[in-house]
C-alpha cells in the first residue's frame, strides 16, 4: 500500500512508520512530555475522583504525598489540607483523605472489607509480615488470634515485675542527675527513648538492650529505626520503588546494609536459637517470645517460626518508637504548662498520702488518677504517635463512608492528627492541650474515647 500524493516518489506506509519512529527516538523528550501531559489530563479531569478538591499536583501524581512525607511534617500538611479544602480531599490520583472521626471508624473497622494497600508491603521483613504489615486478611486474622494472648491486658499485667525493674533503673539515673553537683541539663526525651527500648527488651526477650545502663543509642539502633521509618513513610507512597532499593538482593552483600546485622534482629534471632528446639514439654519463658512460641506449638501450620520472629521483632521495632513518642509527648505537654503540672503533682501526692499508691504505681492504681488519665488521653489526642496516613482500599462493590457512597478500588486514608482535631467532637479549642475536656462531661468523654485513633492500627 502506498500513500501520499503530489510530485516525487510516493512513501509507503512502512516507510512512514520508520520515519515517525526515528523522529520519536530522536525527540524522545518531546514524546515523553506529551505522554505525561496526556496522562495528567486523563488523571485530573477524567477520573472518578475529579469532583473532590485538593492540590493540583496530587490529582496527577503521587509526588505530593512523597514530598510531604519527605519533609517530615506530613501530619501538619494534612491538617492544613483539610482546613483549606474540607472533610474529603483528593491526595493522589486514586486516593482520598478523610477528616471525620466517623469516616475513620468506617474505614478501619474489621470485617467491612477495606483491605490494606501495598503501602504496608514496604515494611520489613517482607518475607514474614507481622500483624501490622500483613495485607492478606485471612492470614492477618490468624496471626492476630495467636498474638492476642500475649498482647492482652492480663498478659501485660503479668509483666509488671519486668517493667518495674527497668523503671527502677530509670529512677536511679534521674535521681543521680538531680543530686549531681554539676546540675547539667539532660535530654529527657532521649532517656525516655532508652527506657522504652529496655522495657520492651525485657518484655519481649527477658533481656535488656543496655540503653539505660550505657546512656546512649547502642549501636545506633534508634537512629537505624528512625531512618527505616523515614524510608518506609516515603517509599510507602510509591511502593514499586522498593524493589530497586531495600528489596534489591545486592544489598545483602553490603554488611552495613544487611538488615540481619541490626541489634534488634540479632537479639531476636539469638533468642529463638537459644530456645530451640521448640517442644510442648519444654518450659518457655513468660515473655512475649515465649508466649508466641507456645502459640506456634498449638498451630504450627498457621503460625510458623517465622511469624514468632516477625511479631516479636515488630514489637520492638515499632513499639519502642511509638511508646517513646507517647511518653515524650506527655512530658513535653505537661512540663511546659505549670498549672497542669501542679494539678497533676497534687493529685499524685494526695493519692500517695492516702496510701492509694504503691512505690511502683500499678496499672489499676493509675486508672483511679483521673487527671493523670486525662493528661495522657489529651497527649494521645493532640500528638498521636503515628503521623502518616493509614490507608485502605474500598471493597470492589463500593462502600458507605460517613454517610456517603464511594466506588470500589479507591484508596481511602485517615490521619489521627486530623481526626483528633474534629471541632464537633473535641471542641473549638482542638489545637490546645487541655486535659479538662476529658473531665467535664462523662458522656462526651466516652464519645471522644470511642473515636480516639489510638485504639488499634493493625
Amino acid at each position: 500500500m502506498e500513500i501520499g500524493g503530489g510530485s516525487g516518489r510516493e512513501v509507503t506506509l512502512r516507510e512512514q512508520f520508520i520515519i515517525t519512529l526515528r523522529y520519536a527516538v530522536q525527540h524522545f523528550y518531546i514524546v515523553l512530555a506529551l505522554l505525561f501531559v496526556a496522562r495528567s489530563i486523563k488523571r485530573r479531569y477524567f477520573s472518578q475522583l475529579y469532583k473532590y478538591p485538593g492540590p493540583f499536583l496530587a490529582s496527577i501524581s503521587r509526588a505530593w504525598k512523597v514530598i510531604s512525607t519527605a519533609r517530615g511534617h506530613t501530619e501538619h500538611d494534612f491538617i492544613d489540607l483539610h482546613r483549606k479544602y474540607g472533610p474529603v480531599v483528593r491526595i493522589a490520583p486514586n486516593e482520598l483523605s478523610f477528616a471525620s472521626p466517623q469516616a475513620a471508624r468506617d474505614i478501619l473497622t474489621a470485617g467491612r472489607g477495606f483491605h490494606k494497600t501495598d503501602f504496608y508491603g514496604v515494611f520489613p521483613p517482607p518475607e514474614n509480615p507481622d500483624i501490622f504489615t500483613e495485607t492478606r486478611e485471612h492470614v492477618h486474622a490468624q496471626k492476630k488470634r495467636v498474638a492476642a494472648t500475649p498482647y492482652s491486658m492480663a498478659s501485660m499485667l503479668n509483666q509488671s515485675d519486668r517493667i518495674d525493674s527497668v523503671i527502677q533503673m530509670l529512677r536511679a539515673k534521674l535521681d543521680g542527675f538531680a543530686s549531681s553537683e554539676t546540675k547539667k541539663p539532660i535530654d529527657l526525651g532521649n532517656w525516655l527513648h532508652y527506657f522504652a527500648f529496655d522495657v520492651l527488651g525485657e518484655v519481649a526477650f527477658s533481656r535488656l538492650f543496655g540503653f539505660l545502663d550505657q546512656g546512649y543509642d547502642v549501636e545506633g539502633c534508634i537512629r537505624t529505626i528512625d531512618d527505616s521509618q523515614w524510608y518506609n513513610g516515603i517509599i510507602g507512597q510509591i511502593p514499586f520503588a522498593d524493589r530497586f532499593l531495600r528489596r534489591n538482593p545486592l544489598r545483602q552483600f553490603v554488611p552495613f546494609m544487611a538488615t540481619k546485622n541490626a541489634l534488634i534482629t540479632r537479639m531476636a534471632l539469638a533468642e529463638m536459637d537459644k530456645r530451640k528446639p521448640f517442644a510442648a514439654d519444654k518450659e518457655q519463658k513468660g515473655d512475649l517470645m515465649g508466649m508466641l512460641i507456645r502459640g506456634h506449638e498449638r498451630d504450627p501450620e498457621r503460625f510458623r517460626e517465622g511469624d514468632v520472629f516477625a511479631v516479636a521483632h515488630g514489637a520492638i521495632f515499632a513499639g519502642s518508637d511509638s511508646t517513646a513518642s507517647t511518653m515524650q509527648s506527655f512530658f513535653s505537654e505537661v512540663l511546659r504548662r505549670p498549672p497542669v503540672y501542679a494539678k497533676l503533682q497534687k493529685e499524685i501526692s494526695d493519692a500517695a498520702a492516702r496510701g492509694d499508691l504503691s512505690d511502683y504505681i500499678t496499672w489499676q492504681e493509675a486508672q483511679k488518677l483521673d487527671y493523670f488519665q486525662a493528661c495522657l488521653k489529651e497527649a494521645l489526642r493532640l500528638r498521636p504517635a503515628v503521623g502518616v496516613n493509614i490507608t485502605r482500599v474500598v471493597p470492589p462493590g463500593g462502600a458507605d463512608i460517613d454517610g456517603k457512597w464511594y466506588p470500589g478500588g479507591v484508596n481511602v486514608a485517615v490521619n489521627a492528627w486530623v481526626t483528633h482535631r474534629d471541632t464537633a467532637l473535641f471542641g473549638e479549642d482542638v489545637d490546645t492541650f487541655r486535659p479538662e475536656r476529658w473531665l467535664e462531661d462523662k458522656d462526651k468523654a466516652r464519645l471522644m474515647e470511642k473515636y480516639g485513633f489510638w485504639v488499634s492500627l493493625s
